[in-house]
């Protein structure tokens, strides 16, 4: 029996599903590249590319399973059938990460690199919509990082192509996303960890479920990609360039105001406290996350991690025009379109 929901685009052109979940139609990798009018690039002109080594492991037979059927679903555009937890033997939050480090193999097997982490769910606000009560985390490839370059009026010159994840229902997210210039820990003060952050971007992520009607529990969304699409990053402003002391840009991070706007309307509002109490906190929390995970990479300098959400998650549609404004940090706002049909 499959797990797979069926598409609109599969029930216009194929007369069933393959059941086989060992086996994806194509290189996410190379569909990424191809389908995205400006390519995910892992560069910022400055650093190097960081080189994340997953410890060595033999993955169990039902991980494997769980791990390849989240793929599948992500590189066909589709939807499951059944939540993750409803397998035999069932999936635990621990079991999960287990799931996402066999992922990372599979996805670094089709050529894909992990360059970073994405910190999902530390926005408390919204943990009653989704039946959520505690964040996760998930890795950020080469292929789903993407430089969007603004002119002076904070408007990107393209629409960005997003239809690889059409039918997972994208949703976006406005962030706050920080580089490492070197390895942080759970135990430093949130000035020490400002010293290990090089340059701090505004971003939107975009979000996506492989559970129809983003319908979960949190170990379905550690195991699949805590729910990571793609990452869009803005202007990337040197940790000096933001302006006082260390302690002044620890502070504004954590009370600085930013306003989302669909189609010229603002949306939603929130703010860096959003996010388990600012980006520095979420930082130190994915460190204590990753020290007492044995079965995925810890952090390393070089890599970039996006801290979540500081508004709702909000459902894209094609050709709508998404904005943000920011106040109380020297942070330029965001003006995107994109392009989810054909």
């Amino acid at each position: 029996m499959s797990f797979l929901k069926p598409s609109a685009a599969i029930r216009k052109g194929v007369a069933g599903l393959a059941t086989d979940t060992t086996q994806s139609t194509r290189s996410h990798a190379s569909r990424c590249i191809s389908q995205s009018n400006a390519r995910a690039d892992d560069s910022n002109g400055t650093s190097v590319a960081p080189r994340l080594q997953l410890p060595k492991q033999q993955h169990s037979e039902d991980v494997l399973k769980l791990a390849r059927l989240a793929n599948d679903a992500r590189h066909n555009d589709q939807q499951l059938t059944q939540l993750l937890i409803k397998t035999d033997p069932p999936l635990d939050q621990a079991k999960a990460y287990r799931v996402a480090a066999a992922i990372c193999h599979l996805r670094m097997q089709e050529g894909e690199r992990p360059i970073g982490r994405k910190i999902g769910f530390t926005n408390r606000n919204i943990w009653s919509e989704y039946n959520i009560d505690a964040s996760n985390w998930s890795y950020i490839y080469n292929t789903t990082k993407q430089d969007i370059r603004t002119d002076c009026k904070k408007q990107s010159s393209q629409p960005v192509n997003i239809m690889e994840m059409s039918n997972l229902e994208p949703k976006l997210e406005p962030e706050i996303i920080l580089h490492l210039a070197k390895k942080p820990n759970s135990g430093m003060t949130d000035v020490q960890i400002l010293h290990c952050v090089d340059w701090v971007s505004h971003g939107f992520e975009i979000v996506q479920s492989i559970f129809h009607g983003w319908k979960f529990s949190a170990a379905d969304t550690t195991a699949a990609f805590a729910l990571h699409g793609r990452l869009l990053i803005g202007a990337k402003v040197p940790v000096a360039k933001l302006g006082g002391s260390s302690e002044d840009v620890v502070k504004r991070l954590e009370t600085f105001k930013i306003s989302l706007s669909k189609n010229g309307e603002v949306v939603d509002q929130g703010g860096g406290g959003n996010v388990l109490g600012s980006p520095i906190e979420a930082l130190r929390h994915l460190c204590g996350l990753l020290e007492q995970d044995e079965h995925n990479a810890p952090l390393v300098a070089g890599e970039t991690v996006t801290t979540g959400t500081l508004t709702r998650a909000w459902e894209l549609q094609d050709g709508e025009v998404w904005s943000t404004e920011v106040e109380g940090i020297d942070l330029p706002g965001l003006q995107q379109t994109f392009r989810i049909r054909d």
